[in-house]
């Protein structure tokens, strides 16, 4: 609309963490304005920042004005905020909770931006026309990376890696799907096709799962683009993570790296987003809006009109169904580049077990205490102990993966039978430094393990199962000449620790490395010739119908880990309780398209996703009494609303509301409640404005759309 310049002018603003759609201030005719200008804004007695979306009309109540424009700041484009207003709706939440994930903390926090006008001062000046311009490029300095040497260029390609670089910009397509199995070199494709992006002008964002394995992906592409890379996440310090994430806001930096929420980093001008490791359930975000970063990859490719790439050596089954109806490309990389294809082998570890013989020698048939699951006395089964040791003398490396950090699982009274408990949540503790402290993982509530049962008074705890922990101490104590070191989220107080670990071990100073599934994601250590995994059997007999998928995935990536070295034979060893499942079977045969086309059948029979929509509702109370009635107040609002609308009960279904599987978290009473749909309907369709408009809903509410945990 347009007004004189005398006139008061009215705006709309996207205040971060907001629960409406926008706010309405009074906008000064001298203030220069742009369509996504970041500006100081009143709210109540807070000064806020809120982004500008339109002038609107004078609006029947009272405005407050806008204060300034956010000093340092340059307007995001028009394609961030319509993915803003898109995560909005798909994922169920106002426009102003969804803002706040397009900057980092410090940018919506007012006293933060007063400090940063001191630290920022020699690199930016306001010209005549009120902008801020860069007078001097911000310095590129990061501590926790690996020392590289600048490369000539990226290096040549194989015929079938050149064969799927010219697929993914010359498909009709704008998602390509690089399935190639572990060690075919998806990375170099990766940099092939951002060094031709930056050729034409155009930025690119790169995208991995873990902040483990930053590291290694920065340090191939800082070798090629050195001051032109700029890295995200949340193990860089505060001034740090501050002076990166300008540099992107300001353009100064040509490819962006980081983990889940550098998906909404402001990189204008975008040719190509990569996302590596594209299965990975660290993509989901846990807290509302419950968003997918992959899937908000897909759509800001789309809305920026650039190419995109999801990579895997196990896709996702979401993604393979795209590529398998040509909604993706679908491009595969089926030879390894590096190294040779390792062989694996299984540990039935029923045999080594001393409960085990002593059944069949009696002829007995009663079941087995966890407590007796040891391999004569050892967590490890001997042919993995000897295994170990071998690989030690030939100067060569291991990898030990037992997917449950800490020293043991829980602690279980020896005369009542009861374990110890988080008193805030319906979870048992884990015992972490070596069994002297308890810890939740769920709320963080910590306690010096106790030496007395609450219950009985017992003095005689037992210590159940086994964690990272206890595979470290166990492997001292075996292999005594072993030098190990451990690598799980316990380990991940700071970027430099994390680096020095896989530092430490890529040098050689380190023979055998233990750690959870993050081991398994990504990383090329070309001395690592045994990969073992423990427990494998652990994910599969979880009530989620994404087990299978997982522990597939996790086997697959875990034994990609072995052999990358030139001239060295990898060997992988499961150790299992399980070892005839099919699940299992499939991985060790590498039969990664047989798996995804036999999991898609299932899926299909069960209306799981891909082939439906699923929402997650999570209702909480002080009472299960309380959760239970809000959500059945919620279940009759919903049925009553597709009645409305006319959707037919074969076109959804809705199960619940009943507790959840952790029933209580952080002293909450939590109550699930699943509805399913035909993927035509979008959760804007499923959901009733009323209860998405009531904040106070949302206060008692969560709402999950495309859920990964049921928990």
């Amino acid at each position: 609309m347009e007004m004189n310049a005398s006139e008061d002018r009215f705006g709309l603003f996207a205040v971060a963490d907001a629960t409406s759609y926008g706010l309405t201030y009074v906008v000064p005719s001298g203030l220069n304005l742009k369509f996504g200008q970041a500006a100081l804004v009143p709210v109540g007695k807070r000064k806020c920042v809120g982004i500008f979306l339109e002038f609107c009309e004078k609006p029947s109540f009272l405005c407050k004005q806008v204060e300034g424009i956010l000093p340092y700041s340059i307007p995001f484009s028009p394609q961030a905020i319509a993915l803003a207003k898109w995560v909005a709706q798909y994922y169920l939440a106002s426009l102003g909770r969804t803002i706040r994930l397009f900057a980092p903390g410090f940018f919506w926090d007012f006293k933060k931006n007063e400090a940063r006008l001191k630290r920022f001062q020699d690199y930016f000046s306001l010209n005549e026309a009120g902008d801020w311009i860069a007078t001097h490029a911000l310095p590129v300095k990061l501590k926790g990376e690996f020392a590289v040497e600048p490369s000539e260029g990226v290096v040549e390609l194989s015929e079938e890696q050149s064969q799927c670089l010219e697929l993914i910009f010359t498909s009709e397509q704008a998602v390509t799907l690089l399935h190639g199995i572990t060690g075919a070199g998806k990375t170099e494709v990766y940099l092939q096709a951002a060094e031709r992006v930056l050729k034409q002008g155009q930025r690119v964002l790169v995208l991995v799962p873990e902040i483990a394995l930053t590291p290694q992906m920065s340090a191939r592409f800082r070798k090629v683009f050195c001051e032109k890379l700029a890295i995200l996440h949340s193990g860089l310090t505060p001034v740090e993570y501050e002076r990166e994430w300008f540099r992107v806001h300001r353009n100064q930096a040509e490819v962006v790296l980081g983990v889940r929420s550098a998906v909404f980093a402001p990189v204008q001008n975008l040719g190509l987003i990569i996302v590596d490791e594209e299965h990975d359930s660290s993509y989901k975000c846990d807290e509302f809006p419950c968003y997918q970063a992959r899937d908000v990859a897909v759509k800001r490719a789309i809305l920026e009109k650039c190419r995109c790439i999801l990579g895997s050596a196990t896709p996702s089954m979401e993604s393979f169904s795209n590529a398998s109806t040509a909604k993706y490309a679908y491009a595969t990389l089926k030879k390894r580049q590096v190294g040779s294809i390792p062989t694996v082998e299984v540990v039935d570890a029923k045999s080594y077990l001393p409960a085990a013989r002593q059944k069949a020698k009696d002829g007995q048939n009663k079941a087995m205490k966890t407590s007796l699951l040891k391999f004569d006395g050892c967590l490890l089964a001997r042919p993995v102990i000897e295994a170990l040791e071998k690989t030690r003398q030939r100067q060569e490396q291991a990898m030990v993966i037992l997917n449950r950090r800490g020293y043991a699982n829980y602690c279980l009274c020896a005369q009542c039978g009861n374990a110890l408990m988080c008193p805030n949540c319906s979870v048992t503790t884990t015992l972490h430094k070596r069994g002297e402290m308890e810890l939740c993982h769920y709320c963080g509530f910590t306690r010096k393990t106790l030496t007395t049962c609450p219950q009985c008074s017992c003095t005689t705890l037992v210590q159940m199962g086994a964690g990272t922990q206890n595979v470290e101490d166990e492997l001292a104590l075996e292999l005594p000449q072993l030098k190990v070191a451990r690598l799980d989220r316990d380990m991940f107080t700071s970027q430099s620790r994390v680096t020095g670990i896989l530092e430490s071990f890529r040098s050689g100073e380190t023979d055998c490395l233990v750690g959870t599934q993050l081991l398994s994601k990504g990383h090329d250590f070309p001395k690592v010739s045994l990969v073992v995994v423990l427990h494998v059997e652990d994910g599969l007999f979880l009530p989620d119908f994404r087990a299978g998928e997982r522990t597939f995935q996790l086997l697959t990536q875990a034994a990609g880990r072995a052999g990358r070295g030139e001239g060295r034979e990898g060997r992988v060893l499961l150790q299992s309780l399980a070892p005839g499942h099919s699940v299992v079977t499939l991985a060790i045969q590498g039969e990664i398209e047989k798996f995804l086309r036999n999991e898609l059948d299932l899926r299909a029979l069960g209306w799981h996703p891909p082939f439906s929509r699923q929402i997650l509702f999570e209702f909480h109370g002080k009472s299960p009494e309380e959760a239970m009635s809000f959500g059945n107040g919620v279940r009759e609002e919903l049925v009553e609303h597709w009645k409305n609308i006319g959707i037919s009960p074969h076109e959804v279904r809705i199960s619940g509301p009943y507790p959840a599987t952790l029933e209580k978290l952080k002293g909450v009473y939590r109550y699930h409640m699943c509805v399913a749909s035909e993927k035509r309907l979008l959760p804007m369709q499923l959901i009733p404005s009323s209860l998405l408009d009531n904040p106070r809903l949302f206060q008692k509410m969560r709402v999950d759309v495309d859920p990964y945990s049921f928990l």
